[in-house]
């Protein structure tokens, strides 16, 4: 597949989102890509239901205590279905503003290049669309660490207009996203299989070709345990920390249970110690 892959879909046809929720449960794999492109049309002419959006988020907001009540994003994103390894959402992405930009950068994720630990499928809904400079890189070819090199190949660039549809590939993609020049409006079909939570997000310094930090909820909890364990100093939690650190699949979390290992074992504060196959 070519990276990312932009998928002619020349959708005519427009569905409910109920409709496309249920060809999503019928037809797609979350982990097979192929059915989630085959998806792509389907999602086009989601896209193409210029009042659907409106109209759900009219209903959440008639009733407030419901409204996104399971959406933990803190950019503007609206969750619209949910099913097994996957959700629907709708992305806001605001043109970028004199008296806050960098504020507004941080929460849009704008001119900062990363890559996710799950696949996606996108379409322009509403507006010009971002645009995004494309990279590919080859995953578990850099060390997780900050500030390792990492060879990221330059794909080009392109915007999200209404009715394109992208697939983006988990850990091999890296997009950098500049602000629309209007307010404009993605559909994601959001493909997270369990085991995505065991894959880190890196966000890189694409001039410098490093990785500039190392993200993902899950991982950041999973390095938190580990060092509250290391902190309480139970010598019971001594096994399960030699197990994380010997075989999480995540280098980093490896890392944070070998460093609080050491802390339990050397009864003082944890040490940045190499972990097995780190």
């Amino acid at each position: 597949m070519s990276v990312p892959i932009l998928l002619a879909t020349a959708a005519d046809r427009t569905i409910s989102l109920a409709e496309y929720v249920e060809h999503v449960r019928r037809e797609v794999d979350v982990r097979d890509l192929d059915s989630a492109a085959a998806s792509a049309p389907m999602l086009a002419a989601l896209a193409n239901d210029r009042g659907f959006l409106g109209a759900l988020l009219g209903r959440e907001l008639r009733d407030p205590a419901r409204f996104q009540a399971d959406n933990d994003y803190i950019s503007p994103s609206f969750i619209l279905a949910r099913g097994r390894g996957w959700f629907v959402r709708a992305n806001v992405w605001t043109p970028r503003v004199d008296d806050e930009p960098e504020l507004q950068d941080r929460v849009n994720f704008y001119a900062l290049g990363h890559d996710h630990n799950f696949s996606f499928l996108t379409v322009g809904y509403r507006g010009p669309g971002y645009e995004t400079a494309l990279y590919e890189v080859e995953p578990g070819s850099f060390a997780e660490e900050v500030g390792a090199p990492v060879e990221l190949r330059f794909i080009g660039r392109t915007t999200l207009a209404p009715g394109q549809v992208m697939l983006y590939r988990a850990s091999r993609d890296v997009h950098e996203q500049a602000p629309p020049p209007e307010l404009s409006i993605s559909l994601n079909l959001m493909l997270v299989p369990p085991e995505a939570s065991l894959v880190s997000q890196h966000y890189f310094d694409l001039q410098a070709g490093r990785v500039a930090a190392i993200a993902g909820l899950a991982t950041r909890g999973r390095m938190a345990l580990c060092r509250l364990a290391g902190l309480l100093g139970d010598p019971s939690l001594a096994g399960p920390l030699a197990q994380l650190a010997a075989q999480h699949p995540t280098p980093v979390v490896r890392r944070a249970a070998a460093s609080a290992l050491a802390q339990l074992e050397g009864g003082g504060a944890g040490q940045d110690v190499e972990a097995p196959g780190a």
